[in-house]
């Protein structure tokens, strides 16, 4: 590594003072594929918004913990949550690219506001995909009261400013000399121990990177290099806990260190000044994750960084320490300066719950790294200590990734970010399949938005295409290539935003058949994937002209025309119910062509199809009198959530022994109850079925305590499991107390025991396929 290039950035590399624990950040990378389109009349970068639907492949693959903190803190669907994320993205490439126009910027769900310094900058905002004000009383505000040294955000649902009086604080961690635990893949989000002569403390990483001569590095904070009595001289070694470390491992955790990891970096601490970072030299591999409070615990995967975003005011953010493990909130402010532990750190305020121990820690915005946790006001040993009402004072500060305030502009080209580049995974043209002249080559890729894909074909040709948000890609051949077997190699590569080398993926490589008729092929959804809103919705390639349909059950559901280009796509006009089913896509040729011979290979069928062709995991091929077919296997609607409809509201301790509500037909109902703010997901699941008319009953072992409880429910059909419902609240009055719900309880039904209506409403909303989203936040920031 190179050391005079930290003596230059760096003014001093030991810190006397302890420091905040980890932050949040939301954040927009600029795409590679849109920087250089510089002369286009429209914008190169424009608001639109991201259907959830789109997201569900890759929400299936966050990890288990980071899935259940969207849901808890944010009450959105993992696909909510990745569309919201993307949205967030674009907002900060769409801020940017307008420049010192921008008097500030936030966004409510995937909508992007932005103030304007005067009535000339709106024409560009508004073309840019934005809502436009000139001028900003908040913002204006926000200033005045910063400029007395305050702490304050901008909260724009209530339309104030919220001034915050609790300290943001941390916790120390130290410096040592350490050394690689043998075997692993080091990667961000897991915890480390540090030590002195009196104590053990405890911090966690952020990212994985290399520095300048591509040695393993992780990121974690500054303030982790220091403890009250100055520099660590005991050894950090790695903390790895079977799950995040609650109140109840505070006395306890010392036992869970483990062998030693690195050494900091020399030179490479900052803390105060308004930076606040620290680099540490690992011996072994690294990957580019993050994986919360212990890499690859129990059944706890890893999220793969892509790449790094800025912050956007309103996006929403999750946090990983090994304090907290995951955990979510909402960007506050994009930028401030606050006294973490009383020194100057300037970075991103967000609202998710970050402990002692979550010092340097990772935040994301998606699979995107927005920056490090910094420090935080939050005093309680758990999560559900903090109140959010409490003023506004439950907040955390993080340090930013990108820019001259932040890792980058800290670091330079002493820390290159480890992201994913994926190989790509041709779906369409098939292996051996069939294609017309000019192919499209579609696919997915785990990789960036904006990521490249360059398919080589053996003969000479190139194609290339640029990566969506959902990881789709699409390459058509520009000449056409003569007919018979191709041939291809398939590499995606990828340039950081943060300025780092440019990373080329591992190589795919196949081969199709070239005819004058290309044969169907479907690109997206693969066999088995879940819908989570039953609007089915398939991409592929076939042959230019022809008519391609969608059928399920022997129901024609939609149908689309192959365009020039051999690519297609349709939805499904009406939402499909709950449950598991094959969809059967066919293409119907032009009569020109229904006869027309359509390749060279053996047994291939006048249509272009192999008869009988099973290949591809599930998705089947065959072909029969001019049409050919292909069968998507197992693709699934996941069900809406169920409704928990009695007992509502404060009921006596008699009525407190059992729950009803309403699901889909035979559906297996799990419901959960908790007392007022403990941990719902963590309650023992009690279990009925839905009847014939979707009505069904739990029956408690003995009645709830006196007390609030909250009460949630999930159903499962087809082993399809839908999103939690809407939390519940009972009120469990003392036996001799009046009940306030027996006016209520006259007018039940005498068959499902719901009050009178109820079930058929019940029904209906659940009938209607939307899912509720899941609100079992121990903290949702509310205006007071």
């Amino acid at each position: 590594m190179s050391r005079s290039s930290f003596g230059r950035r760096i003014a001093s590399a030991a810190l006397a003072a302890a420091a905040a624990v980890g932050t949040l950040a939301v954040a927009a990378a600029p795409s590679a594929a849109l920087e250089d389109d510089t002369t286009a009349a429209a914008p190169a970068t424009r608001m639109r918004a991201f259907d959830p639907a789109e997201f569900a492949d890759r929400a299936a693959q966050l990890p288990p913990g980071l899935a259940e903190a969207v849901r808890r803190d944010l009450g959105l669907s993992p696909e909510e949550y990745l569309a919201t994320a993307a949205a967030a993205r674009l907002a900060g490439e769409v801020v940017g690219s307008l420049g010192d126009t921008v008097r500030s910027a936030w966004l409510d769900d995937q909508t992007l506001h932005v103030a304007v310094t005067d009535r000339d900058a709106t024409i560009a905002a508004r073309t840019a995909g934005a809502e436009v004000q000139v001028g900003d009383v908040l913002a204006d505000a926000l200033t005045a009261a910063r400029a007395q040294d305050k702490l304050v955000y901008a909260d724009r649902d209530a339309e104030r400013v919220v001034a915050v009086g609790a300290p943001v604080r941390g916790a120390p961690a130290g410096q040592a000399r350490l050394s690689a635990q043998a075997g692993d893949d080091h990667r961000g989000g897991s915890g480390f121990s540090v030590g002195d002569q009196n104590a053990d403390y405890h911090c966690s990483t952020a990212f994985a990177g290399t520095d300048a001569d591509d040695d393993p590095v992780l990121l974690t904070a500054g303030h982790c290099t220091a403890g009250p009595e100055g520099p660590f001289t005991g050894e950090a070694r790695s903390l790895t806990p079977p799950a995040p470390l609650s109140a109840e491992a505070v006395g306890t955790w010392p036992a869970l260190i483990g062998d030693r990891l690195g050494a900091f970096v020399p030179g490479s601490a900052a803390f105060g000044d308004g930076q606040d970072a620290a680099l540490l030299e690992v011996d072994g591999d690294i990957a580019p994750e993050v994986a919360a409070w212990s890499p690859g615990a129990g059944d706890e995967s890893a999220l793969a960084v892509h790449d790094a975003v800025t912050a956007v005011a309103g996006a929403p953010v999750c946090s990983a320490g090994v304090a907290s493990g995951w955990t979510c909130g909402h960007i506050l402010d994009a930028q401030a300066t606050v006294p973490v532990s009383g020194r100057a750190v300037t970075g991103f305020l967000f609202d998710a719950c970050v402990l002692p121990g979550d010092s340097g820690g990772a935040v994301v915005v998606g699979q995107y790294a927005l920056g490090l946790n910094s420090g935080s006001t939050w005093t309680g040993l758990s999560c559900a200590d903090g109140d959010p009402a409490a003023g506004g004072d439950d907040l955390a500060i993080g340090y930013p990734m990108i820019g001259a305030d932040g890792v980058e502009g800290l670091y330079g080209d002493d820390f290159d970010l480890a992201v994913r580049v994926g190989r790509p995974e041709v779906t369409a043209p098939a292996d051996g399949a069939v294609a017309g002249t000019t192919p499209t080559v579609t696919g997915t890729a785990d990789a960036a938005e904006g990521a490249v894909v360059t398919v080589r074909f053996d003969d000479g040709p190139t194609a290339e295409a640029s990566v969506g948000p959902a990881g789709r890609w699409s390459a058509t051949v520009g000449e056409p290539l003569d007919p018979g077997t191709h041939g291809y190699e398939a590499t995606t590569t990828f340039r950081p935003s943060t300025g780092g080398r440019e990373v080329t993926s591992r190589a795919t490589t196949g081969e199709f058949e070239v005819a004058a008729v290309a044969e169907l092929g479907v690109s997206w959804p693969a066999a088995g994937h879940v819908n989570t809103d039953g609007r089915l919705a398939f991409e592929g390639t076939g042959q230019p002209g022809a008519t391609v349909r969608l059928t399920v059950g022997g129901e024609v559901l939609a149908s689309t025309i192959v365009g020039h280009d051999g690519t297609w796509s349709l939805r499904a006009v009406p939402t499909r119910p709950a449950g598991r089913f094959d969809a059967v896509l066919t293409q119907h040729l032009p009569d020109g062509l229904a006869g027309t011979e359509s390749g060279t290979a053996s047994g291939l069928t006048a249509s272009g199809f192999a008869a009988g062709d099973g290949a591809d995991g599930g998705t089947d091929r065959g072909a029969s009198g001019g049409e050919a077919a292909v069968t998507v296997a197992g693709v699934g609607v996941a069900p809406s959530a169920p409704v928990v409809s009695a007992p509502l509201g404060g009921i006596p301790a008699a009525d407190a022994g059992t729950l009803r509500g309403a699901g889909l037909p035979g559906a297996a109902v799990a419901v959960r109850v908790a007392a007022s703010g403990a941990d719902v997901a963590a309650a023992p699941e009690l279990r009925a079925e839905a009847g014939a008319d979707g009505s069904w009953v739990v029956r408690l072992d003995a009645p709830l305590a006196a007390g609030r409880h909250v009460v949630v429910a999930t159903q499962t059909l087809d082993d399809l499991t839908s999103e939690p419902s809407a939390p519940v609240t009972l009120e469990v009055a003392s036996d001799d107390a009046p009940s306030a719900a027996e006016a209520d309880r006259a007018g039940a039904g005498s068959g499902s025991g719901l009050p009178g209506g109820v079930l058929a409403a019940a029904l209906g909303i659940v009938a209607a396929g939307g899912a509720v989203a899941a609100a079992l936040a121990w903290r949702r920031r509310t205006a007071p």
